[in-house]
Parts: structure tokens; sequence; C-alpha cells
């Protein structure tokens, strides 16, 4: 060992030869005190006569005078033996050797000095130490001593290294470092060695690698040592990784320049280190605060006492007092003087559902969620599952289905933004950065209640909330002159403000376009206005220039430090005193730089900022869920129509409201109302605010075309932004429609006829006419076109009826009038077709049925068709002349005369739709001259034909009827109606003979 200390010296001595090294060196004192020699075996039998060698450092050997004695405190001689020695620590250690060694001087015949054994190492006489200034303690690399140990005995080592060494000694001693603070060449408290090697053992092993955790000489760091309550099987208070990792970015965007820095490779971008250190859990238990016994216990028994002078502690506990209003944490003991504080989100996130402004809850309790007084709570699932009802003012604590990770304990940004607002009142920091004054709008900064512990908005959401000390860039605010056409000041945040009386207010810190409206009347009022901007702060006297409150406290109210704040009734009842200089609120608002006045070092004397009560959970969830609300308009539409039913042509109103249900104003709000038809109107409304209405009316008429049973509908949709002229987060009930069913006439036709009949016999034909609509058929009419040949006369009509209102020819026409909804109306008529019709002729007549409805609308006619067909019935043969059917009248009965009627309506003389016997008599009276005698020949071949005696389709042939080219009766008898038609004395001849030839049965071929 002798030689590697040797060696060890040698290079020490060529460092110092070689100048000073590359990089930065730490210069320190080191004191070495002897202040004990114990002779245990004598070198010379008797007391020696002891002198010491030591060498601190690359410093020289020192020695002082020899004192004979077996037992004495050298350190009280003169010159005491105590050596000092300043040291010039090499940039890559923290260690400095320290060489001890006690000397036997002897002279003349005992033949030169004796070295004592001091070591406790075989082999060993030398103390060979190494003072670690990171520690400031020593280590013994190999003497098997304790770190710190005070006295130390030899083992004996006879004749080790040379002849008369190694007897036994022991020598007391105490090793320290002198100078003054180690360097900290960033100011935060924490000595560069620390930072770059580590806070170490008393042995020399790591206890915490600094550097590997963050740790960097040349700019701030900020340890906080966090012991958590164990909470219970549903939670623990452990912070999350997630809010670490949030405070860790924080601070590392923090406005911190980095110090020039000596030290190679060391980054020095600006910013803050923090590094959170997540200690033990510790037992639940309902309360405790940070001036409890049980707080000073468990940081006494878990902070590593290395660690202790560098970094701030903090417990994760449950709640500060029990039935309060659970505050989310307190900083700090001045009667410890330390920088500690307690983080207390036992009971946050425990509510869900707050009553709003108006103070009536409004809202369904869902799930296993519980009402208590006027809130609703989270019940044992630990779940939020009560919605806010629409429309309401309550307030959402929670969001929906949140829960299990964050009752009881905050979430993630809870515990990042609490932990930040509480350790900056450890770093110095008030609620109003220098001063007590709370809520100031131009104050951005995580101590600010309006922004803890959700942080600064950096944008509507969800555009993060930045966790932030403030930075002092912004101007301030008069509360008696308020411009409200300026902006709070520079930067793309957002500002809170609160005046008595009325909801709080929100709005960018430097708005584009738009103003601040800070008195909330929706008018920009020129030139300034007065406004207690900043109302729910709870100072009520601030000491004047002499610091001290000089005014008496009222009521609950409580003396905090420099000023009295309000009580548990959150109400100012002392006044400043008259004479003094103490003063009321704030009337200028001022920002403050925090991050260039943080007490980064909290080895100096005095402890952090006493922050008083806190802020709970209901007011700083109400306040970042105000943010969102005031932003959130919830633009409804509904519409209703003036008829639920209606027919074509009516005239429809329909009404559209808009209402705002939300709780942020909407402004750019323009309706587009898309009418049945597809046509659209749009109109620009005026701005809503939250809790606003408008109405619009609009109006369509329904096409004659629609048909019955048909839904028109209008649907109305509105749109809009928030005031600050972002989109409506919530369109899902932006559109309102209202239906109309559609009730129209619809007629169906049915038409029917017999289905055989002979020539000119009756055939019934039935009409029936059904409204299958909804509505009445107006101006129904009902017409049939007979088939050719085919013959009507109301006169000769058996059907059931009702008669024609009209015949027009060969058109029947029934003017029905009105058919109700569901009537049904029928017509049954007789036709007869002509005696010369032959059989198996198919008569089909068509029918057709026209109809509107009560508003003028007209609808395409429906039509049906009805067919017969004509029968031949076997002839008896046996054709009467002339002078039989006007001798026997009885022969000539009615059925007969309505045949002939049908057929040839020449001889109803007095045109009444039917044949008389009295016409008929006229037609055979004589003298039958041309052309009567013709017109009585065919009127005989009628009766004939009538009476079944011959069919039209009977055969004749004779010389007279084949010159004639004719070949039937029935082309004989058209023969002679078209020569009576257009007569002349050759054709009436003709005619008149082939009919004579048929009615005396010459001409028939059967």
């Amino acid at each position: 060992m002798r030689l590697l200390t040797v060696l060890f010296l040698v290079a020490l001595s060529l460092v110092a030869v070689r100048g000073p090294a590359a990089q930065a060196a730490t210069g320190v004192t080191i004191k070495l005190t002897i202040n004990k020699i114990h002779q245990i075996e004598s070198p010379d039998n008797g007391n020696g006569n002891y002198f010491p060698e030591i060498r601190i450092g690359d410093g020289a050997l020192q020695r002082r005078d020899a004192v004979e004695d077996d037992d004495f405190n050298p350190s009280v001689f003169d010159p005491p033996w105590i050596f000092t020695q300043d040291v010039q620590v090499p940039d890559d250690t923290t260690k400095i050797p320290v060489l001890i060694r006690l000397w036997d001087e002897d002279g003349g015949l005992n033949g030169g000095d004796d070295k004592l054994d001091i070591s406790p190492q075989n082999q060993d006489d030398d103390l060979e130490l190494e003072y670690d200034i990171g520690t400031d303690t020593w280590t013994d690399p190999g003497d098997l001593l304790t770190p710190g140990q005070t006295y130390v005995e030899g083992d004996g080592d006879p004749n080790f290294p040379n002849a008369h060494d190694g007897h036994r000694a022991g020598i007391g001693f105490k090793l320290e470092r002198t100078s003054g603070p180690l360097p900290d060449i960033d100011g935060d408290g924490i000595p560069d060695v620390i930072e770059r090697f580590g806070v170490r053992n008393p042995d020399g092993s790591m206890m915490y690698d600094l550097k590997a955790l963050g740790a960097n000489p040349c700019r701030k760091t900020v340890i906080v040592w966090i012991d958590w309550m164990m909470g219970d099987a549903q939670h623990t208070h452990k912070p999350k990784d997630a809010a670490l990792q949030e405070l860790k970015r924080a601070f590392e965007d923090g406005p911190v320049k980095a110090v020039s820095c000596p030290y190679a490779g060391v980054p020095t971008d600006d910013g803050v280190d923090f590094i959170p250190m997540v200690g033990v859990g510790i037992a639940e238990q309902a309360v405790m605060t940070e001036k409890d016994f049980a707080f000073g216990a468990a940081r006494n028994a878990n902070l590593p006492k290395p660690l202790a002078p560098y970094a701030h502690y903090t417990i994760f506990a449950h709640d500060l007092f029990s039935g309060g209003r659970a505050d989310s944490g307190r900083c700090c003991d001045p009667a410890r003087n330390n920088h500690d504080f307690i983080v207390t989100l036992g009971e946050w996130e425990t509510w869900c559902v707050f009553p709003g402004p108006n103070g009536t809850l409004e809202s369904s309790v869902v799930g296993d969620d519980y009402l208590q007084g006027n809130q609703i709570g989270v019940g044992a699932d630990h779940v939020c599952n009560s919605k806010v009802k629409k429309g309401s003012d309550d307030v959402q604590l929670m969001k929906v289905g949140s829960g299990p990770d964050v009752v009881n304990s905050g979430t993630s940004r809870d515990q990042a933004g609490t932990l930040m607002h509480e350790l900056g009142h450890a770093l110095g920091l008030a609620h109003g950065g220098d001063t007590r004054t709370n809520f100031k709008p131009n104050y951005l900064s995580i101590m600010n209640y309006a922004y803890e512990p959700g942080g600064i908005p950096t944008g509507l959401d969800p555009a993060p909330r930045r966790l932030d000390y403030s930075r002092g860039t912004m101007p301030n605010l008069d509360k008696s002159k308020l411009d409200e056409s300026k902006a709070i000041g520079p930067g793309d945040d957002y500002a809170r403000w609160k005046i008595p009386g009325q909801d709080q207010q929100f709005g960018p810190v430097d708005p584009a376009v738009d103003w601040l409206d800070w008195n909330v009347n929706k008018v920009e009022d020129p030139p300034t206005i007065s406004a207690d901007i900043n109302s729910e702060d709870d100072v009520c006297v601030l000491a004047g220039a002499n610091n001290t409150v000089d005014s008496t406290r009222g009521g609950d109210d409580i003396m905090f430090g420099d000023a009295i704040i309000q009580g548990p009734d959150n109400m100012c009842q002392s006044t400043p005193k008259a004479g003094t200089d103490d003063t009321g609120r704030a009337t200028v608002l001022t920002d403050y730089n925090d991050w260039a006045n943080l007490n980064f070092d909290i080895s100096k004397p005095g402890g952090g900022a006493e922050s008083g009560p806190e802020i709970d959970f209901v007011t700083a969830a109400t306040i970042q869920a105000g943010f969102h609300d005031f932003y959130t308009p919830d633009l409804e539409t509904t519409k209703t129509v003036d008829k639920a039913s209606a027919e074509p042509g009516d005239t429809l109103t329909y009404t559209v409201k808009v209402d705002n249900v939300g709780k942020g104003g909407a402004k750019a709000v323009k309706l587009t109302d898309t009418l049945p038809d597809g046509t659209s109107v749009a109109r620009d409304l005026p701005d809503l605010d939250a809790g606003a209405t408008h109405s619009e009316n609009y109006t369509y008429t329904i096409p004659c075309a629609t048909g019955d049973a048909a839904t028109v509908t209008n649907t109305a949709t509105v749109a809009g932004k928030n005031v600050a002229g972002g989109a409506e987060e919530d369109t899902s009930n932006n559109t309102g429609k209202a239906d109309t069913s559609v009730k129209a006439p619809k007629l169906t036709l049915e038409a029917s006829a017999t289905p055989n009949a002979d020539a000119a016999e009756a055939v019934t034909t039935t009409l029936k006419v059904t409204n299958t609509g909804g509505a009445a058929a107006t101006g129904t009419t009902l017409s049939y076109q007979l088939p050719a040949g085919v013959y009507y006369s109301t006169a000769l009509d058996q059907g059931a009826g009702p008669k024609p209102t009209s015949v027009n020819g060969t058109t029947l026409t029934w003017n029905l009038g009105t058919l109700a909804a569901g009537a049904t109306t029928t017509v049954a008529f007789t036709s007869r077709s002509s005696l010369l019709t032959v059989g198996g002729t198919v008569l089909t007549g068509q029918s057709k049925v026209a109809y509107g409805n009560a508003n003028g609308c007209v609808y395409t006619p429906v039509t049906a068709s009805s067919s017969s067909t004509v029968t031949e019935a076997t002839p008896t043969r046996n054709p009467a002349p002339q002078g039989i059917w006007l001798a026997f009248a009885n022969l000539r009965t009615p059925e007969l005369l309505a045949r002939v009627q049908a057929t040839d309506t020449r001889y109803d003389l007095n045109g009444d739709g039917q044949l008389s016997q009295q016409e008929v008599n006229s037609a055979f009276i004589p003298p039958l001259l041309v052309p009567r005698n013709l017109r009585a020949e065919l009127l005989t071949t009628y009766f004939n034909l009538g009476s079944r005696r011959i069919n039209a389709a009977t055969a004749i042939s004779t010389v007279q009827i084949e010159r004639l080219g004719l070949h039937t009766v029935g082309d004989a008898a058209r023969y002679a109606s078209k020569t009576l038609a257009d007569p002349s004395l050759l054709g009436l001849a003709d005619a008149l003979v082939a009919l004579v030839q048929i009615n005396t049965g010459v001409a028939e071929r059967y």
C-alpha cells in the first residue's frame, strides 16, 4: 500500500507541475486536527518522542515538533497539531487523498526515527484516507476504518517496513472542510459536485446519481422527495407517472437561463431540471397537515439525510381537515423553517355534478351515484355516471365515465398542478406572485387560483392548458380605469375574471378582433370603466409600506402574514384602520415574473411562503369547467308546423325556434330552412347568449301532386360559432324538423258488365267509385263512353241508377259532387247493342272519373273498362211480313220495341228514347209511298230480328240480293238504312225488294 500511496502522490505532483487541468477544479480548504496520541507499545523502552507527518491532497508533507509523552492531546500545543491545506479538486473527482503518519524521533545511538503503526490493516502502518467534498466525510479505502471514525489503533506490524518500525499506537483526529460553501455555479443551492457526482453514502458508494436523474450544475435543479399515503383497495395517493412527466416538461420549458458552464460536455439549454423522487408509501390516515407531528416524523424517517439539504419534502396525503372543504394542499410551516409542503387530493374527483349559479340542482342521479344535499357524488363503483341536464346551469365537475383512477387521488393534472402550486409557495411565491392578491386576470400563473391546478388555457379546448409560473409580461390593470378596447397583454393565452353578481368570464389576453367585456354588459364602453374583476380575491386588508398589518381583524377573518383574509364564511368583516398605511384589496393588479424570482436555494435561512387556505375541488373544477362552458354554446333547433295534417294546396306555416341551451354565447348564427321540395332559405340570426332564444317563420304550399299519406318534412339547421369564433362542439341537436301528414283524395274506379247478352238485350253496366284517400274528392265527375253500336237512353235504362246527369251522344256523365274519404258510390245502368250486331262481338265500354280537392287541385282521371259479348239466339226461321206486325200489336212487346229502339232511333218520333206502339203504327199506316214503304219494311225486318225469327247473320240469297252484293240479313238492313239516308229511286226499289224477300222468308238460306 505504501507503494500505491507514493505513486498516487507522485501523480498528484505531476498534475501540479503540469499546470491547471483542462477542466474546472473545485477549490476547498481541508483541516486535519490530531487531538490524541496514545502509546500502546513503547518503541524505546519508555515514553516515545512522537511527531506527525501528513499530506493533504497534492500539498507538501507537513510535520510538527516532537512531543515526549505516552498519552496526550497535541491539538492544544503550540504549535498545535492542526494542519490546513488549500486543495484544487480536479473536475473528474470529489475525493482528496489524506496521508497520516506517526513517527518516534530517535537520534544518535538509537539508529534513526521509527514509524509507529496506527493502521488496523496488516502490513500497513499509515492511514491513507480520502476526503469526499460531496459528502463532507472521509473514507478509508483499505484500512478497515468506519467513515467518520475519530480514534484509530494500529494492529502492530513489528519491524515493518524497517527494523524497529511497526510498534502499536493510537491516534485521534478530526478531518473536515473549513472553506465556505462548495461552488454552486447555477445558484440553485445544490453544489456542482453533488449535481455532477451525486449524493453519496458515507462509504463513498452512490446513493442518488443526480446527474443520471437530470441534474445539471449549470442550470437550476429542483428536487422534490414525495412520500404518499397508500390509500385503500380502490385508491392510492402515489403520484401518477404522467403527473411527474408533466411537471418535468413544465420546468424544462421555464424561461430560466443556464449559466456559462466551465464543465465540458454539460448541456446549457435554458430551463429548470425538475427531479421528482418518489419515496415510500405510508399508512393512510384521514387527515394530516404540514404542521403535524406525523408529517415531521415521516420526513425524518424517510427523507435520506444526505439528500435533505437539497430536496423539498412533500406527502401526497388524503385530506387536511375532517369535514372541511377539501383544500388541495398547504405550504409551508414557518416554525420548521423549511420548504416542505403537503398535497391533499383525497377528497378530489368525488363530486360528479354541482348546482350552477342558480343554486338549484336540476340534473338527475344516474347509476350508483348519490345525492347529498344539492350535489351528486360518485358512488361505490368510483365512476361518475351522472350527466348535467342539457339546458340547466349545473356544472359537470367530472367527466362522465371517469373515476376509477382519479377518485380520491385526483387526475394527473390535479396532481401536477397542485404540486407545482405548492412548490411555488416553497420557492417563495404567493397567490399573486409577490403579493397575496388572488384571481388577477393579468397574472398568468399556476399560483393564481384562476389557473390552479388545471393550468393556463393556451386556446379553446382541447388545446392544452399550460403548467407555468408567470413570466411577468403583462401590464398593470387598474380596476378603476379599465379600457375594454385594449388587450390585457401579449400572447395567445386566455384570461379569467369575475365581477360581483355575474358568472365568470374568459377572454384572450390579446383578442385579435374582439374586445374584453370587463363589466359584462355586452357593450364596449368607451373610454374606461370600473369593475371589480377579481372579486373572488380573499384579501380584506393588505399591509402598507411598513409591511405590518395595523388593522383589527373582524368576524371570522384570518390574520395571515401581511394581510387579513376572509374566513370560512368567504366574506370580509375587516377594513383598513384609519390612520394606518394599511389598504383594502388592491386596485391596481400587477403581474409578477415568477420565474425570475424563484428562491431555488433552500439552504438559505427562512422557509417558503406560507400558503394559507388553498383551493378546493369544487371551486377548481367549476373554474375549469367554466372555461370550457364559456366557449361551448349549444344551439338547439325546435321546429313546429301549424298543421299536423293537411291537403295538397294548403299553406303550411313553420315556426323555427333556436335556443342556446349551452353555457357559452353563440355568434355568427345562421339558420337554413330546407323546405319539403328541397329548396333552402338561409337567414342570419342575432348573436345568442347562453339561455337566449330566437324564432323565425317560414311558409310552404303543398303541391297538388303530393299523394295521399305522404309526409312532407321541413328541416331547419342552425350553425354558429362560439364567442372566440371557434366551431360549435355539439351539433347533434342543431337540426329540427316538422312533419305534416298529407291527406289527399284518391279515387278508384271499378267497371263491370253483363258478360253475355243476345243482340239488343239489356246489358247492365256497374261503375263503382271509391275514395281510398284521406281527404274528400270534390267535383267528382263519372263518365262512360258507350261502345260503338251500343244504345242508351234513360227511358230504357233498367239499372239501379242513378241515371246520368247528362247524356251527350254516346257519353254518359254523372256529377257525383263531393266524395268523402273512404266513401263509395255505385252507378248501375243498362244499354243495348244493335240487332244488327252478330254473335261473338265483344263490346267494350270505357269509363272515367275526374276529381279534385277542396283547394282546387285537379287530379288525373281514373279509367276503367268493361266488356260484354254478344250472343246469338237460334232463329225460329219464320219471319213475318209487314202486315202481321201491323195487324197484331200484341206481338210488339215492350222488350221488342226496346230492341228496335236500340237498333234504329228513326222511328222514335218524339225523341223520348223509347219506341211506342203509336210510333210503330205511324210507321205502318198507309199510304206507304216512297220512301215510307222502305221505312216500314225496314221496321218489319227489325221486328223479325228482335223476335229472333231471323238473325243478323242469317244468310240470304236471291238474284236481286246477289246483284246488290248482300249476304246476310244484317247486310240488307244496313243497305236499306243507308239508302234511306241518301235515297234514290233505284236504290229505294232495290232495298225494298231485298227486305220484302227477307221478311217473307224467300231470301233466307239456313
